[in-house]
């Protein structure tokens, strides 16, 4: 186990440059973030947007004119105008710790490629590959631990960013704009940060199976490429799918070839619920995302682990040749 822990403690320090670049993005992102909310917000509050107004007016009287009664919610007119502009902020806000979070994992994911693409590669092309042979552990360890990884450790890696980037938002988002939303009864805290948490490392969780025959191909290409690893990895399947397309006269090929990622984002898609800014209301609580959970106990799951295990059988015998890089 210790010679193991050794192994995957490698593959962090070999890569910690890198890892601190993200880091340094990351923090910078966190900033630009904060100070886009806060003027975003104080244009809000100044109650200047007279077109907004205007259209918020309008819909009072095409209500009056359907009979709405404003005293079974509301005492004044100007409450329905404030709850309303409450509703988008929470809205707007909701859907920016989403997009947050979504542009985090596919920042990770790009990340993994390339991680995966040059594990193998970069030993091979210095000769050292040759030294980690000779130590006294397998060639498995050596090989599971790079996909271990640039899998399980990276996507790790996702999830606590994103986390930190909603308790950053929280944190930071503006005191004068919170006093407003609590005079209309809404609130930051309606959002479900409990099963947000749990949502989201349930996606990952998808990400991981569904992904895993990618991590490997990518491996792969690592362990046999004479040279660009990530351009061959990209372009192999490329250059199929077209070939295929020219032969049969459709994108059938390429299509299922990466039917995974397309599923992955429909998926986002449809467990995306409060699309409506309406549909917040006061006190109630509000779900960033529905529940991944049904789909990682799938076919598509079992077909993607057994594809993976496949590609790892052949990645690990070509990696046993130790082909140099010349």
């Amino acid at each position: 186990m210790s010679s193991y822990l050794a192994l995957l403690t490698r593959e962090w320090r070999e890569w910690r440059a890198v890892l601190a670049l993200v880091g340094v993005l990351y923090v910078i992102g966190l900033i630009g973030s904060a100070a886009a909310l806060r003027k975003g917000t104080e244009f809000l509050t100044q109650g200047k947007d007279d077109i907004f107004w205007e259209q918020e007016l309008e819909e009072l009287e095409q209500l009056k004119r359907e009979g709405f009664d404003f005293q079974q919610r509301w005492f004044d007119p100007k409450d329905i105008i404030a709850a309303s502009q409450s509703q988008l902020v929470l809205f707007g806000w909701t859907h920016l710790l989403r997009m947050g979070m979504s542009f985090i994992n596919l920042a990770i994911l790009v990340l993994a490629l390339f991680y995966l693409a040059d594990a193998v590669y970069k030993e091979r092309s210095d000769g050292s590959t040759l030294f980690y042979r000779g130590l006294p552990v397998g060639d498995l360890r050596i090989l599971s631990s790079k996909l271990l990884v640039g899998t399980v450790g990276l996507l790790g890696v996702s999830f606590l960013l994103a986390m930190g980037w909603v308790v950053f938002a929280k944190v930071t988002f503006p005191g004068s704009v919170a006093a407003i939303l609590a005079r209309t009864g809404y609130s930051t805290s309606q959002v479900a940060f409990g099963d947000l948490v749990g949502d989201w490392a349930v996606f990952h969780v998808l990400q991981l199976a569904w992904l895993s025959p990618f991590a490997v191909y990518f491996l792969l290409i690592s362990a046999v490429a004479r040279s660009r690893p990530v351009l061959v990895g990209v372009g192999v399947p490329l250059i199929v799918g077209l070939v295929w397309r020219f032969m049969a006269g459709d994108n059938a090929l390429l299509t299922e070839l990466t039917t995974n990622f397309k599923v992955l984002g429909q998926i986002l898609v449809t467990e995306w619920p409060g699309r409506e800014p309406s549909r917040m209301m006061p006190g109630q609580g509000v779900a960033l995302f529905g529940s991944f959970s049904q789909y990682v106990l799938s076919l598509r799951s079992l077909f993607s682990v057994l594809v993976a295990g496949a590609l790892f059988g052949v990645t690990f015998l070509a990696y046993r040749k130790n082909m140099p890089v010349s």
